[in-house]
């Protein structure tokens, strides 16, 4: 059996020759960690698919996978500690709690409220772009693909101008464990940081509503239940990261790949109503999650021949299943007029991603108006610096220079 390396910076760099080798020799993979436990990487289309879709065998709350799960650094923490409160959300829970948060959190994150972002988005690029060339700003991913969704999700959830900030360094404290050099205890006081802040905003929409997301979370009400605060603060920081940080990657890699690919740029200059369906190539070709978020296998069962234990962790490999030569005419080419394009960007099943239609929306927005405004821009290369850990896939910087 083969080694392969999945978490060394050259394989960040580019870790699509990796993946084909796996689909092509070994699709299902088993890597031991450093505390014995067996995670399966699952890098077939049609695999990444089943394991999505198949909550009964592979659940999100690890403690429907014990006694094998009982003592994972994911696990649910004790009633009062903060990472219990980040883990209370829908991301990571399996039916009927699974169900009844989806049902609370879409009565606040609607469509309508989505679409009328939309020239909020338009105003915040234009406004970005303006200071990029104003202050001579040459990383994109700093002066632009950063602060456009966190303003955006920022403005959703009704969180004043002012705290932008040190909400960004607070939500980075929730994903930074898959990175390295973290340092815990800075983690921690973070996260206590972000929760006293939120308390104090719930209450203050309580008393005195407002038309924002916050509002709507706190008000939505289902059956006679409602949100609880731990809930409250679990789904903010959920959308937070998923509505700010998967789209920086989007927007960043979706930047890089075009510049790479002259010839597909000039197709989108030449036809703008293209976009939409560049986006989703662009999501495809090299999205912003490399693999899903953790599932477990929650009692012995075999799955691709594969015999996989009560416990065992599953990372279904998204990256891969976007590049499988059994789904995709070319994977490897980036194709902005691509058609027939069934990616896994957003999931599958009953966790496909809620934020889904404002990501493209602020990728479409904020991709178009900067090749518009910048024509002449283009990266500086090499090299280019990839942030780590398995979860999201995302440049630390984007320098460019303009022609």
């Amino acid at each position: 059996m083969t080694d392969y390396d999945l978490f060394s910076p050259a394989f960040k760099a580019n870790p699509f020759p990796t993946f084909a080798a796996l689909r092509e020799h070994e699709p299902i993979y088993a890597h031991t960690a450093p505390d014995g436990r067996t995670i399966w990487y699952v890098t077939r289309y049609e695999d990444v698919a089943a394991v999505l879709r198949d909550g009964d065998r592979f659940g999100k709350d690890p403690r429907h996978a014990q006694p094998a799960a009982a003592d994972v650094p994911h696990r649910r923490a004790p009633a009062g500690r903060p990472q219990q409160s980040i883990n209370q959300n829908m991301l990571f829970s399996d039916p009927p709690d699974h169900t009844r948060l989806r049902a609370l959190v879409s009565q606040a994150f609607t469509p309508r409220r989505v679409l009328a972002m939309s020239d909020r988005i338009h105003e915040t690029a234009e406004q970005l772009i303006d200071r990029m060339q104003r202050d001579d700003q040459r990383d994109v991913i700093a002066a632009y693909a950063l602060p456009l969704p966190v303003i955006v999700i920022s403005d959703m959830l009704g969180i004043p101008a002012a705290d932008r900030d040190a909400v960004a360094v607070w939500s980075q404290a929730i994903i930074s464990p898959g990175s390295r050099g973290l340092n815990y205890s800075a983690r921690k006081r973070n996260v206590r940081a972000f929760m006293e802040y939120l308390r104090d905003l719930f209450a203050r929409r309580q008393a005195d509503p407002q038309d924002d997301l916050i509002t709507a979370l706190v008000q939505a009400e289902t059956g006679g239940q409602r949100l609880s605060e731990s809930e409250l603060f679990s789904m903010v920081a959920l959308l937070l990261v998923t509505g700010h940080e998967t789209t920086v990657n989007l927007i960043g890699n979706g930047a890089l790949a075009l510049w790479q690919a002259p010839s597909q740029q000039e197709r989108l200059q030449a036809d703008a109503a293209l976009w939409p369906t560049a986006v989703e190539e662009l999501l495809r070709y090299d999205g912003p999650v490399e693999t899903s978020t953790s599932r477990w296998v929650r009692a012995d069962t075999e799955f691709g021949g594969r015999v996989m234990r009560r416990g065992d962790l599953m990372r279904a490999v998204i990256a891969s299943a976007n590049r499988d030569f059994d789904q995709f005419d070319r994977p490897d080419e980036l194709d902005v007029g691509r058609s027939d394009n069934r990616h896994l960007a957003f999931g599958l099943g009953t966790h496909y991603c809620l934020g889904a239609p404002l990501a493209r929306l602020e990728a479409v927005i904020a991709l178009e108006s900067l090749f518009r405004r910048l024509p002449r821009a283009r990266p500086v290369l090499p090299p280019l610096a990839w942030r780590s850990g398995v979860l999201f896939r995302g440049l630390r910087a984007l320098p460019v220079r303009y022609e």
